[in-house]
Parts: structure tokens; C-alpha cells; sequence
């Protein structure tokens, strides 16, 4: 939970890999390719841990990803998901690319309907649901989504999380904006002089050519984010005390 000033952290924390555990229904197809949908296709087909291996082995690094019709991707001005309800599903969806860093297969039931739990790690910008699918879709039977849960987004593991019932724990909890960033990208210390300047939104020159976010420094306070390139940090967003 972000507060105050902290918010404005909040779409650096979005560009985040995230990591996620789930379960998958082998056999079974629905519109949504989540168990909110309506069942469109069963098969009688079954795989075995090797295959399901295999297939989920393939779906690992960079991959082009067409996103599912039922999301809030817009397309002309409208939701996605509004052309899927309205009866519209032959939208033309632009693919794009996408990078599961791990995907593992967690365990492997074998019932009426096989299922198989796993765990991924993955780029913004991921749908799960989509890549169960196409799992499915690459396995030949189909499958769709169960369950899932986000259980880190960069450094932030929903393990050391507490209770939003416990009030000490969420006091003892808080991260400062100054230890946040520390933790996601590089820092850069600036002079006063140099402060006042990225402080009213200039941009400075500094002696290192890189490029991507980076944290300004003023002494021990963060005072913005900016984006260097070509020995130029611009900031982005300012922290004005």
C-alpha cells in the first residue's frame, strides 16, 4: 500500500517482474479461460508429467503473447472485454512480447479432470490466464485457469506482508521512499545546487553516459526520478518536501 508521496512510486512498482502461484485444469476450455467463464470445449485427452514438462519448458524466456479478448486492453477507444460481452470476439488483438523468467510445474494430479499447480515468474504485461491457455492449446487438450496468486512483484514478497488487521505490524512494516527505490533501481547523489535545479522539474548533466531510471539524491532524500540518457538525467516525477 502506497501513501502520500509514495504514490507516485506506484508506476515504477508496476514495471516490476512479477511472480505468481496457480492451479490449471487440463481438458476443459472456457470463454474466459478462467473458471469465471462458460465451459466451451472438453477433451477426452490426457497428458502425462513429461509432456506437461516439455510444453511448459517452451514457454520460458521471450515470448510473443496475444492478449485474451476478456481483458481491459482497449482497442479503438473500447475495453476489450466490452466487444467479448456485446457478442464481438473476432477483434483483431495486436500481439506483443513478454518474458517468463521461470515457470515450473508444481505438482501433477491426475483425476477426473487432470490439473497441475505451478509457479512464474514473469514481465509486466503478462496475462496467466492467456499462458495456461496456451499451454493448454500447445499440449493438444486445452486448459484453462483455476486459481491465482501474486506472490511478489520485485523485491516485495507477499510473505513479509502482515495483516491489514494488524496495526503494529503495518507501522513496523513501512518502507520509506528513500529505501523503496534503493531497492528497484540505481541512485545518483546530486549537490544543492544541482538539487534546486531538478527540484523545479530542469534536467542536469551528469558525466556517465547510461540510459533507464534512475533515483536523485540529495544528501539522504530522494528528491525525484528521472530518466538518463546521453549524460542527461530529466526528471519524471519530483518529491518536493
Amino acid at each position: 500500500v502506497c501513501l502520500n508521496s509514495s504514490t507516485k512510486l506506484v508506476p515504477f512498482l508496476l514495471e516490476l517482474d512479477k511472480e505468481y502461484v496457480g492451479e490449471a485444469i487440463l481438458g476443459v476450455k472456457t470463454t474466459t479461460g478462467d473458471r469465471g467463464g462458460a465451459v466451451i470445449d472438453v477433451s477426452a485427452k490426457k497428458v502425462d508429467f513429461e509432456s506437461l514438462l516439455e510444453v511448459i519448458n517452451k514457454f520460458k524466456g521471450r515470448v510473443v503473447q496475444t492478449p485474451p479478448i476478456y481483458s481491459a486492453l482497449k482497442k479503438d477507444g473500447k475495453r476489450l472485454y466490452e466487444y467479448a460481452r456485446e457478442g464481438i470476439e473476432n477483434v483483431e488483438v495486436k500481439p506483443r512480447e513478454i518474458f517468463i523468467y521461470e515457470f515450473e510445474v508444481l505438482s501433477f494430479k491426475d483425476e477426473e479432470f487432470q490439473k497441475f499447480s505451478f509457479r512464474v515468474r514473469c514481465s509486466k504485461g503478462t496475462y496467466v490466464r492467456k499462458l495456461i491457455e496456451d499451454v493448454g492449446d500447445a499440449l493438444g487438450c486445452g486448459a484453462f485457469l483455476y486459481s491465482l496468486k501474486r506472490t511478489r512483484i520485485g523485491p516485495f514478497d507477499s510473505e513479509d506482508a502482515p495483516s491489514p488487521w494488524d496495526r503494529e505490524g503495518l507501522v513496523r512494516s513501512c518502507i520509506s521512499n528513500e529505501d523503496v527505490v534503493k531497492m528497484i533501481m540505481p541512485v545518483r547523489y546530486v549537490s544543492q545546487k544541482e538539487a534546486s535545479k531538478v527540484l523545479n522539474g530542469m534536467s542536469i548533466k551528469v558525466e556517465e553516459s547510461y540510459e533507464g531510471l534512475t533515483a536523485i539524491f540529495c544528501e539522504d532524500t530522494l528528491i525525484a526520478i528521472a530518466q538518463a540518457k546521453n549524460g542527461i538525467l530529466k526528471p519524471i516525477r519530483v518529491f518536493k518536501k
